[in-house]
């Protein structure tokens, strides 16, 4: 036996989910007809997720005895944290195109939405110049 480090998850999928996620990425590659690695320099994709402060456990405090051979464990976190922003990121093949935060307890409109859009655009022209005259999958 020998001790190892639980390695942290932000959150479990089922397999369900991930059969789903890896359906609708294949459902969306089918659906263009061109080389892949072309479709894939055009996607533009986003995700809003809280990010939470919090003191995370240390390497020391999270040590456990493990048998060689069985699965590294993994911790998920549970814990209150001490506070949160929500955080809408874009990004494409190359690079993190936009952060946009957000202090909890701030109203998400669709007026919103559209300033994201707004903002995006103009991440796009200035760090992917001749990205917007393809088309942009979003």
């Amino acid at each position: 036996m020998t001790k190892v480090c639980a390695r942290w998850v932000p959150r479990m999928l089922s397999a369900d989910q991930k059969h789903e996620r890896v359906e609708s990425c294949r459902e969306f590659l089918d659906r263009y007809g061109e080389p892949r690695g072309k479709v894939m320099a055009r996607i533009v994709t986003g995700d809003e997720t809280w990010v939470h402060h919090y003191e995370p456990e240390s390497k020391q405090e999270s040590i456990q005895w493990h048998k060689k051979g069985t699965p590294h464990p993994k911790k998920y976190k549970v814990s209150q944290s001490a506070g949160k922003i929500k955080a809408t990121i874009f990004w494409d093949t190359d690079d993190i195109l936009l952060i946009d935060y957000k202090e909890r307890g701030v109203s998400i409109t669709g007026e919103y939405h559209a300033s994201l859009l707004d903002q995006l655009k103009e991440a796009i022209k200035e760090k992917r110049r001749g990205k917007l005259t393809k088309i942009v999958l979003i």
